[in-house]
């Protein structure tokens, strides 16, 4: 029997990933960092920035990361079709909306959340009771205490569309694993200097603290975090970092439990 297409989507996503992994490895290989010395503010100041000297954006990174978020959207379509009725798989989407998108309209809301309202009633019509109660459970909640699980689904379908009309905007967003080490006149070498805590990142154009104003060279080593240029949690969509844990997620906790109502 031939691998559901749903499961081959996923696989192939999860191949991309370790291509992608390969790749933020190779842009890290390159040291593509430095520290720049500058003269800042009205006191004339010495800085230490880190500063990034070429991005992942002029890499294969971009695309190979789309490829892997188109695979995942894709495996949740695929699997969509497979719950539906045969003569609504033409047009079925894996519903990422709402928590509440259930329920009556609202006077008053806007267009987009009443599209929304409308969909889901169209996109569950022909399914059993309990998948309708699985995909309720994993619509992404409006607050801002948002499950960080649900809202995996909410960031693939935001970086799907996202995709389809642009080159997805990558960048180096700091450097972690932080090796700071400072030269003095004598030749003495400071290693630790700077560093807030062992697990701290800095981030590009970030100083660099407590430097000793003697200091001659100031040299830095890490790893840089590549990132898809927006926001999750309040953190840069790190990656390969969160399309694994959406890969995971999903096989686990959405796959997983709708797979029983997949139609033979």
């Amino acid at each position: 029997m031939p691998e559901a297409s749903y499961l081959a989507k996923l696989a192939r996503a999860k191949e991309h990933l370790v291509d992608l992994q390969a790749a933020v490895n190779d842009y890290a290989n390159t040291h593509p960092y430095t520290v720049s010395e500058r003269i800042e503010g009205k006191n004339e100041r010495k800085v230490y920035r880190l500063a990034f000297t070429d991005s992942p954006a002029d890499t294969d990174i971009p695309i190979i990361a789309a490829d892997v978020i188109y695979n995942l959207r894709s495996s949740l379509d695929h699997l969509m079709s497979a719950l539906v009725a045969p003569k609504d798989r033409g047009s079925a989407m894996f519903p990422i909306f709402f928590e509440g998108v259930w329920e009556a309209i609202v006077p008053g809301e806007n267009q987009q959340r009443i599209k929304e309202r409308m969909r889901w009633a169209s996109d569950i019509k022909t399914l059993p009771d309990e998948a309708v109660a699985i995909l309720k459970e994993l619509q992404p909640a409006d607050t801002a205490a948002d499950d960080p699980r649900t809202s995996l689904l909410r960031l693939v379908n935001r970086l799907s569309n996202r995709d389809r009309h642009e080159k997805l905007p990558v960048l180096a967003s700091g450097l972690s694993r932080l090796r700071i080490e400072v030269t003095m006149p004598d030749g003495e070498v400071l290693e630790g200097v700077g560093i807030r805590s062992p697990d701290a990142a800095l981030q590009d154009e970030a100083e660099i603290q407590n430097i000793p104003d003697d200091a001659v060279k100031v040299e830095v080593q890490g790893v840089p975090l590549v990132a898809i240029q927006g926001k999750l949690k309040g953190r840069y969509i790190e990656i390969p970092l969160y399309l694994v844990q959406a890969l995971v997620y999903f096989r686990e906790h959405v796959i997983a439990p709708l797979s029983p109502y997949v139609r033979q």
